[in-house]
C-alpha cells in the first residue's frame, strides 16, 4: 500500500470524527454531568503542557501514513480508530460532560495564549472519554507491532512516554477530568484488541 493511498485512507477515516466533533461543539451547549473530583482539583494548572497536547493529531497522522507500513496492521489500526470514533461520538452526544474552565488563565506566556486558543477551538462539550488519550494510546499500541518498533525498542518506549505525556497534558491544561483520561486508555485498549482479532483473523480466514 503506497504512502498516497494510506494518506487518503487516514483522511477519510477521520472525517466522521471531525464531523461529529463540529456538530457536538455547535449544538450541545448544556450538561447535567460533572465528573470533577478532589484529584482533579489537586492537579495544578500548567499551560506549558499545551505543547504536548497539540502534538496528538500530527503524530497520529504521520505514524499511520509513514511508520505503519504492513497492510494488515494498517487496516487493523484504521478499524480501531473508526470503532473508537463511533463510541466516542455516542458518549459525546448522550453523555456530554463540561469541564469547568473558569479561572485557568495565563495571559503572560505563549503557552497561555495557546491554551486560550485551544479552548476556543476545542470546547468543553466532548470530555468523556478523552479522544486525545484514546487516539494517542491507540497509535502507541499499534506502533509496538510495527517492523520499525521491533527493530528499534526506543521507538516503542518513546511512544509510551509520549502517550503518557498526552494523558497528563489533558489534565494539566484542564481540558479533561481524570475519569476521561482513564476511560480513554481503557477504550483504546479494547478497540486495539477487538480490531486486531477482527482484521487479523479475517485475513487469515480469507488467505
Amino acid at each position: 500500500m503506497s504512502v498516497q493511498t494510506r494518506a487518503k485512507v487516514v483522511f477519510f477515516s477521520f472525517l466522521p470524527y471531525f464531523l461529529v466533533y463540529y456538530l457536538v461543539q455547535t449544538f450541545i451547549t448544556t450538561s447535567d454531568y460533572n465528573f470533577l473530583t478532589e484529584i482533579d482539583k489537586s492537579i495544578p494548572f500548567n499551560p506549558h503542557f499545551v505543547w504536548v497536547y497539540l502534538t496528538m493529531i500530527p503524530v497520529v497522522g504521520i505514524t499511520l501514513i509513514f511508520l505503519i507500513k504492513r497492510k494488515d496492521l494498517f487496516l487493523s489500526a484504521i478499524v480501531a480508530f473508526l470503532i473508537a470514533t463511533v463510541i466516542l461520538s455516542f458518549f459525546y452526544i448522550l453523555l456530554p460532560a463540561f469541564y469547568p474552565r473558569d479561572g485557568f488563565v495565563d495571559n503572560s506566556t505563549i503557552s497561555g495564549f495557546l491554551v486560550e486558543l485551544t479552548k476556543k477551538l476545542d470546547g468543553a462539550q466532548n470530555t468523556f472519554p478523552s479522544s486525545h488519550v484514546t487516539f494517542s494510546w491507540l497509535i502507541t499500541f499499534f506502533i509496538g507491532l510495527s517492523a520499525c518498533a521491533k527493530k528499534n525498542k526506543w521507538l516503542r518506549i518513546g511512544f509510551l512516554i509520549w502517550a503518557s505525556l498526552i494523558t497528563l497534558s489533558t489534565l494539566a491544561i484542564k481540558q479533561h477530568f481524570i475519569v476521561d483520561a482513564l476511560s480513554g486508555i481503557l477504550l483504546a485498549y479494547l478497540c486495539y484488541i477487538f480490531s486486531k482479532k477482527m482484521v487479523f483473523e479475517g485475513l487469515l480466514k480469507t488467505n
